[in-house]
C-alpha cells in the first residue's frame, strides 16, 4: 500500500507540473535583457506645410506587452546625414512633426521602446524609416479668394502660374498662356485639365509642364475629398512623366494630379468637387473648377505623395478620367 500511495502521490505531483507548464506557454513572456521590442512598419509621411510633415505608421507588435513605453523618433537632415532631433511619441497616430525647414529632405527612423528603458535592449534593433521634404500648402490666392481656373469661353483665368513673382500661385488669363503651369481647356464640350502645351489654346512658347500619367490610373488618386486623404509614400522612381490633358466630364469625385513643372518643381494639385460630385461648377460662360495646391519650392525635391487604401464606393461606380497625351484639337 506505501508503494503505491507513493506511485499516486508522484503522478499528481507530475500532473501538477504539467499543467503549470501549460498555463506558463499561454502567458506572454515578459521582455529579456537579449530580448529587444519589435519595430513599427509601414511609416508614412506627407506635407502638411513648408514647416511640418505627418507621420502615420503601423504599430509594432510589442505595443501588446505589458512592459512597452513609448516610440523614440530620429530626425536626421538627410543630405547631411546630421541627427537634428530626438521626439519621443507615445501610441496614437497621426503625429505632426513640427519646426522643419522647407525643401530640406528628412530622415525620419521609428523605434520601438520598453518600459524599462535600463536594458541594453531597451529599443528595437530596426526602425521604421521614410525620406521626406515639407512643402507649401496654398488654399487660396495671395488675396483670399478660392484658386480657380475658368472655362474657355470666359474673359477671367484660366491657367495657373504655381510661383509667381512673389513666390506665390497666381491665376492668368491666355494672353499670359506662356506662364502657364497648369491650365482648363473646355472647348468642344470636352472638360480638360493639365499641361498647356497639349491644350487647344494657341501658345507660341508654352511651359512643359509633365504630369505623373501613373497616378491617374490608380483609383485611390479619382476618390479625393483632401489634400491629406491620400496617405502613403510612393517611390518617384515609379512616376511616368509625360505632357497631358486629364479629361473629367464623366468624374464624380475630387481627384489630385501629381505634375512636375519646366523648372523641376514638384506639386500635388487636388481638383475639387462640390457637395453634388460636380467639377466644374457655376454657369456659362464663367463656370470654374476649384483647386488646392500642395507645392514643392525647391526644384527635383520629390515630397509628399500621400495615398490611403481604396475602397470601392457605394453604388459600384469606378472613377475614372482619359487622359490625353497628344494635343488636343477642335474642329
Amino acid at each position: 500500500m506505501d508503494v503505491r500511495r507513493s506511485w499516486l502521490m508522484a503522478g499528481a505531483v507530475l500532473a501538477v507540473l504539467l499543467l503549470a507548464s501549460c498555463e506558463e506557454t499561454t502567458t506572454p513572456e515578459e521582455p529579456s535583457p537579449t530580448s529587444p521590442p519589435q519595430p513599427p512598419s509601414n511609416l508614412q509621411a506627407l506635407s502638411v506645410n513648408d514647416s511640418t510633415v505627418r507621420l502615420k505608421w503601423t504599430p509594432s507588435p510589442s505595443e501588446s506587452n505589458a512592459n512597452f513605453g513609448f516610440y523614440r523618433l530620429r530626425v536626421y537632415d538627410d543630405a547631411a546625414g546630421r541627427l537634428v532631433g530626438i521626439i519621443r511619441l507615445g501610441t496614437q497616430t497621426p503625429v505632426d512633426i513640427v519646426g522643419l525647414r522647407s525643401g530640406v529632405v528628412y530622415r525620419f527612423e521609428l523605434y520601438a521602446v520598453w518600459r524599462d528603458t535600463t536594458r541594453d535592449t531597451s529599443e528595437s534593433r530596426t526602425a521604421a524609416v521614410v525620406r521626406w521634404a515639407p512643402a507649401t500648402r496654398y488654399t487660396t490666392l495671395p488675396d483670399g479668394s478660392p484658386i480657380r481656373l475658368y472655362e474657355t469661353a470666359s474673359q477671367l483665368p484660366s491657367g495657373l502660374d504655381l510661383e509667381g513673382p512673389d513666390g506665390r500661385p497666381r491665376t492668368l488669363t491666355v494672353s499670359q498662356g506662356n506662364e502657364w503651369d497648369l491650365c482648363l481647356d473646355t472647348r468642344g464640350g470636352s472638360w480638360d485639365i493639365g499641361s498647356p502645351g497639349m491644350s487647344s489654346y494657341t501658345i507660341a512658347n508654352p511651359r512643359r509642364t509633365l504630369i505623373d500619367t501613373l497616378r491617374l490610373k490608380q483609383q485611390h488618386y479619382l476618390q479625393v475629398d483632401s489634400l491629406n486623404q491620400i496617405f502613403e509614400t510612393e517611390a518617384f522612381g515609379g512616376a511616368a512623366l509625360a505632357e497631358a490633358l486629364v479629361n473629367f466630364n464623366n468624374q464624380r469625385r475630387g481627384f489630385i494630379i501629381v505634375l512636375r513643372t519646366q523648372e523641376g518643381n514638384w506639386a500635388k494639385v487636388f481638383v475639387k468637387a462640390d457637395a453634388q460630385g460636380n467639377i466644374l461648377r457655376g454657369t456659362a460662360p464663367d463656370r470654374y473648377v476649384e483647386l488646392e495646391i500642395s507645392y514643392q519650392k525647391t526644384p527635383n525635391v520629390p515630397y509628399a505623395l500621400p495615398v490611403s487604401g481604396w475602397e470601392p464606393p457605394a453604388g459600384g461606380f469606378v472613377p475614372r478620367v482619359h487622359i490625353r497625351t497628344q494635343k488636343k484639337v477642335v474642329d
